[in-house]
């Protein structure tokens, strides 16, 4: 299509102008996806920081060198020291900047807020299958599909003779 544009914008003066508008049209839609690609890429900055203002001693970190650990000590100076190895092979211990952190288990408050609010839309759903599923109780227990017996003797006045 755009060959097709180029090949009238040389023979004709109103084709040209035709290949002006969609170029111009595609150059707006590619800056309209670089600011809301933008966006996400700060939501997620932000949720990395909150994540690594999260991290206590006894959570699990993964480096951007792929060293796995867990954390013993968090110091003031911005820096942790990490645990490695195990019992049999020897433990280590190695000391590094947060900013070295790839992975890790801890939260941040952003984070916790959107794990709380899917586990209440989850209930909810829930809520709402198991309502459809059982059908309503009375007060004495009974489903409102049964209907209480009433004995002959309550049913009918006694009789005096």
């Amino acid at each position: 299509m755009i060959w097709n544009l180029l090949a009238e914008g040389e023979n004709a003066g109103a084709g040209g102008y035709m290949l002006y508008a969609v170029l111009g049209v595609l150059i707006v839609l590619m800056i309209i996806w670089l600011i809301f690609s933008n966006r996400k890429g700060k939501q997620r900055q932000k949720e990395y920081a909150e994540q690594i203002a999260a991290i206590r001693p006894g959570h699990k970190v993964k480096t951007i060198g792929g060293i796995c650990g867990i954390v013993v000590e968090v110091c003031d100076d911005n820096t942790l020291i990490i645990e490695t190895g195990s019992e049999s092979a020897g433990k280590s211990f190695i000391k590094m900047d947060k900013d070295c952190i790839s992975q890790t288990d801890a939260k941040g408050p952003t984070q916790l807020a959107r794990e709380e609010a899917e586990a209440q839309k989850k209930a909810q759903q829930e809520e709402k299958t198991h309502k459809g599923d059982a059908p309503a109780e009375t007060k004495e227990g009974q489903s409102a599909d049964e209907t209480p017996q009433a004995s002959e003797s309550e049913s009918e006045p006694a009789k005096e003779e």
